[in-house]
């Protein structure tokens, strides 16, 4: 994989440095990396250049977690700048989302569409969540993951994830949980203007439907993807049915 300092910090990130029509730049969720989009990776380096950087503080990369979206957005705007990319569509996971519609409302330069996960125009996250995490990390991760999974979800998948969160240190997860809970973009998410994807699962413990057809009914031309018996992490439980519908996307954008 290539290497890259910004802002003085190693940066981690996957790049499939193949030319194609379209960039699509996947930005992970709390306490995630590049990992999560994996299933992504393997199905859509064919349609599409792929880059997946791990956020700063995060699995491989230097620095400490960034404290609210903006200062994210900030962050992606010299990882881009460093990327030398001119035009790029924009996806982001959860947290992600939020610095993606962020970067969005901000007018970040070479954004021509949106992917946007299983998240919305604001992230109030639950004190019970952040309280467990606190005070009972290790048992409390179980349930955390079982608040983002569906119930058709494999055993093994499950315990992937469990792994995943638990590999991810404390602080990182409440850094970013406190980033969530500073978002809320509700009263001007009508302004983006970019073509834009929503996805979101009908089994997803965090992040509710409702969140996504807000998202809908408030970005002009948005497309929304319900997914059934789909939980937090569509990028995981319905890679096949997710990548389907980000190619579709893709090829719509050509017309």
């Amino acid at each position: 994989m290539p290497e890259m300092y910004v802002r003085d910090h190693f940066v981690y990130f996957q790049d499939t440095m193949k030319s194609s029509s379209h960039t699509i730049l996947f930005l992970h969720g709390v306490g995630g990396s590049h990992y999560m989009f994996r299933d992504q990776w393997a199905r859509l380096k064919g349609t599409a250049r792929l880059i997946i950087p791990d956020l700063p503080g995060h699995a491989r990369s230097g620095g400490t977690p960034l404290e609210t979206i903006s200062q994210a957005v900030g962050w992606l705007a010299d990882f881009v700048k460093e990327l030398g990319l001119k035009k790029f569509i924009l996806a982001g996971h959860s947290m992600g989302g939020a610095i993606a519609i962020e970067a969005a409302l901000k007018e970040m330069p070479g954004i021509e569409a949106l992917i946007i996960i299983s998240s919305g125009a604001k992230l109030k996250v639950d004190p019970e969540i952040v309280q467990g995490i606190t005070e009972r990390f290790n048992d409390f991760a179980p349930e955390f993951v079982d608040r983002m999974l569906s119930s058709e979800t494999s055993a093994d998948l499950r315990e992937d994830v469990l792994q995943g969160f638990l590999s991810t240190r404390l602080e990182t997860h409440l850094a970013d949980f406190r980033m969530c809970n500073g978002f809320d973009r509700m009263d001007r998410i009508g302004v983006i203007r970019l073509p834009t994807l929503i996805i979101n699962g009908t089994e997803d413990g965090l992040i509710p439907q409702k969140y996504g057809e807000y998202l809908a009914t408030n970005i002009p031309g948005a497309v929304l993807k319900i997914m059934h018996g789909t939980g937090h992490l569509p990028v995981l439980e319905r890679p096949v049915e997710l990548g389907a519908v980000i190619t579709a996307f893709l090829h719509s954008l050509d017309l």
